[in-house]
């Protein structure tokens, strides 16, 4: 593990022509070392097994955790790692404190026994949130990031596709791909999970501007089929909103200029504006009514038609009890505001003060109650700085402009869903954030931005790089 110069993988030499004649032969000039193809297959993985999370023998595992395991095993190794010490000191601290809630403070709050096998998962799941944001600005740092991310968007495509074809062709052994016979869930453990990690995955598709019309079209049609497939009100909320917000132009890498500034908060105004009359006036119009009637033959659209026919109905009845969760995790952060419930506790703690063990379904009031206020607005302050401030390095804006919004979607369904333990959520801070990093060392090292950037970062394509 390295704290040195954030820098080091972005210097290197003097760019070299795009290929030089070898005997009447034109070669490529890159040549990669093992360890570089090794570490990109590394990445390629980690893209693609961030669509997976399943439950197993209790525990929230993915196929991304042997990923990032090995993939911090191999740049450690290579003296390549290197680790950002504001979020590394902030996560030791948290550890500590809620350590230290679990074995001292809990104990003398409540009568709850102290299990020892929950606290160890939590602080694990905790650890493997901290390197998903460690390889989330690795990657930045690499000049792997739109690599990273085109895996995990194929990968979601994919996953989307074969539902979409199996709805006309049977296809043996996708039945592990629904819930309940017929809602969506991919390769999560939920459906909710899957739409909003799909709807990331569109939010990094249209951003993505070296992705060529057609592919864009076909594999966005894919994955918006795959949301609506899930059934997931909050994930059908989340896409709506994206749609608004791509359609009024929001979050782009041009200069941010006060008009430019303006515009986007008479957007952002605007989007709120409209999604609120959906919400409101669409039940009495009837419309709603009427929608449900003409989707009543496919379960998956009649669970999504009551957002309007009922707002309420669809968020606190069939199966959402949203209300109630997010009531007992304010009892909880009233309970312990200053210090949280600690690690392992927050289900019997739960138990013991409303006798309903029920996670909070908001990843906000999740962290609060966990980790308490003081760390856990330190921490959303930092996280929502980072993903709505644009980067100072102008190269970098595309990116950030990417990563941001995915990170986004991912915060607006944090309201109805908990994602704190999210691997697709850490990793994409660590993007957003690292752009913000990069960019504050590029300044010290060439406060000249007219230069051109002798670097091997090469972020997403700017208009003139199309094909």
């Amino acid at each position: 593990m390295s704290t040195a110069d954030p820098m080091q993988y972005l210097r290197a030499q003097a760019p070299a022509a795009p290929s030089e004649p070898v005997h009447g032969q034109r070669i490529p000039l890159l040549h990669r070392e093992p360890f570089d193809v090794l570490v990109t297959a590394c990445v390629v993985a980690l893209g693609l097994a961030l669509n997976h999370s399943s439950v197993l023998f209790g525990l929230n595992l993915s196929l991304a955790d042997p990923v990032v395991a090995a993939l911090i095993a191999i740049l450690a190794l290579g003296r390549k790692l290197w680790v950002p010490v504001a979020p590394l000191a902030f996560f030791l601290v948290l550890s500590i404190q809620m350590l230290c809630v679990t074995v001292l403070l809990v104990p003398r709050w409540t009568s709850i026994p102290i299990t020892t096998s929950d606290t160890v998962q939590d602080v694990t799941k905790l650890a493997v949130s901290f390197l998903c944001l460690v390889l989330g600005v690795q990657v930045v740092r690499m000049g792997h990031a739109r690599l990273a991310l085109r895996a995990f968007v194929a990968g979601a495509t994919v996953v989307a596709g074969i539902a979409v074809i199996a709805q006309v062709i049977p296809l043996p052994g996708t039945g592990t791909l629904y819930y309940g016979g017929f809602r969506l869930r991919g390769l999560t453990n939920d459906p909710n999970n899957y739409a909003v990690m799909t709807c990331a995955a569109i939010a990094l598709l249209w951003y993505d501007r070296g992705i060529r019309i057609w592919m864009n079209v076909i594999a966005s049609t894919i994955l918006i089929s795959g949301v609506l497939l899930s059934a997931s009100k909050t994930g059908a909320i989340a896409l709506a909103l994206l749609v608004v917000w791509r359609a009024l132009g929001l979050r782009t890498s041009l200069g941010d200029d006060t008009e430019s500034r303006t515009r986007r908060i008479l957007a952002a105004v605007s989007m709120l504006g409209i999604g609120a009359m959906v919400v409101l006036v669409a039940p009495s119009t009837g419309l709603g009514g009427t929608l449900a009637e003409l989707v009543s033959g496919v379960p998956a659209l009649e669970r999504l038609s009551t957002l309007l026919v009922s707002f309420d109905t669809a968020i606190a009845g069939d199966g959402s009890g949203r209300s109630a969760a997010w009531a007992i995790a304010v009892a909880l952060i009233l309970f312990s505001p200053l210090l949280g419930v600690g690690v392992g506790t927050y289900l019997p703690v739960a138990q013991e003060l409303t006798g309903n063990p029920v996670l909070a379904h908001n990843t906000f009031l999740q962290i609060m109650a966990e980790w308490g206020l003081p760390m856990a607005l330190i921490f959303l302050t930092w996280a929502i700085r980072a993903t709505l401030m644009r980067p100072s390095h102008p190269p970098l804006r595309a990116l950030w402009a990417t990563s941001s919004t995915a990170s986004i979607v991912l915060l607006v369904s944090s309201v109805g869903l908990s994602l704190n333990n999210s691997r697709l959520f850490w990793f994409l801070l660590g993007i957003t954030v690292a752009t913000h990093m990069v960019s504050a060392t590029r300044q010290h090292v060439d406060p000249t931005p007219a230069a051109p950037p002798q670097h091997r970062f090469q972020p997403f394509p700017t208009a003139g790089d199309r094909r």
